[in-house]
């Protein structure tokens, strides 16, 4: 099992870093990292686990995710197929606050920009639906001078905090577990619900992966994610039930039972919850 702490390579000679990933499918682990991490999806589709919420990612969302917090892009089933051609690609820029509250957070000009990374603690996502100013300049960025690349992310940072379409995607603002056994245990928890959601998961089930008792094992959950396992897991299952329900030409029956639920009514009233209108009426809203 690999650890929840991801490390993430440094350069000494530089404040911050760009990755450009392109791979069959996204890392698909709960993962944290001392650094701040913004990331334009270039291609992809998945599931988006960012703190407390659980989402749809897609081609063109922009990512900002606060230091420790804790996410994981997980690619669709079809990206994981043996003769898939799917590719996951992506543009990420990794820095440290420290470094930027060291020099720039302290000048009147830039205050906007430190209630912006306060809201990352949250993580924060624009969808941009498609190509615009923003995506292009996170595209160009890795072939810019580094001087060029500071000013691109100091102009994103600004661009973000000032668009009102963004979203502040958890409820709440994450602290990491201090145990290391805590973090593993996450680790293995998510995995465990996203890998089993589609068949039936008891609370002793989820409980044993932890190695916990189950009154242990809600208190920890509880405490560490600020959900209920039931709330999670329904979450989970109503995500891939609105991809389905989107992609699908199953009935919504057919879609219920292979996302987990045994009846189909208490489908309906979760969907419902998590979602805020009916399947049926999902169903329409995208047909428009």
């Amino acid at each position: 099992m690999k650890p929840l702490l991801f490390r993430v390579p440094t350069v000494d000679d530089r404040s911050f870093r760009i990755e450009q990933d392109s791979s069959p499918h996204f890392y698909g682990h709960l993962h944290f990292h001392p650094e701040i991490q913004l990331t334009l999806i270039q291609q992809g589709e998945g599931t988006l686990i960012v703190g407390d919420k659980i989402d749809r990612f897609d081609q063109y969302d922009i990512l900002l995710l606060g230091a420790n917090l804790p996410h994981v892009l997980l690619s669709d089933p079809r990206y994981y197929l043996p003769d898939s051609t799917q590719l996951a690609t992506s543009v990420t820029v990794l820095f440290k606050p420290e470094h930027l509250e060291a020099t720039l957070l302290g000048l009147p000009e830039t205050k906007h920009l430190g209630f912006l990374l306060a809201e990352a603690q949250h993580g924060v996502r624009l969808r941009c639906r498609g190509k615009n100013t923003l995506t292009a300049q996170l595209d160009d960025m890795p072939r810019q001078r580094p001087f060029e690349q500071l000013l691109s992310l100091l102009h994103l940072l600004d661009n973000l905090s000032s668009n009102p379409d963004r979203e502040v995607l958890s409820a709440t603002a994450y602290t990491r577990p201090q145990r290391p056994d805590d973090q593993r245990r996450l680790e293995q928890v998510f995995s465990y619900i996203l890998q089993q959601y589609a068949r039936p998961i008891s609370l002793e089930d989820v409980a044993s992966v932890a190695n916990l008792t189950p009154g242990a094992f809600c208190r920890f959950f509880r405490q560490h994610t600020r959900k209920t396992f039931s709330q999670l897991l329904n979450e989970v299952r109503i995500e891939h039930a609105c991809r389905h329900l989107r992609e699908s030409r199953e009935n919504i029956s057919q879609i219920a039972f292979s996302c987990g639920y045994t009846n189909l009514s208490n489908f309906n009233r979760q969907f419902k919850e998590v979602v805020g209108m009916p399947p049926g009426e999902y169903i329409r809203s995208y047909r428009i």
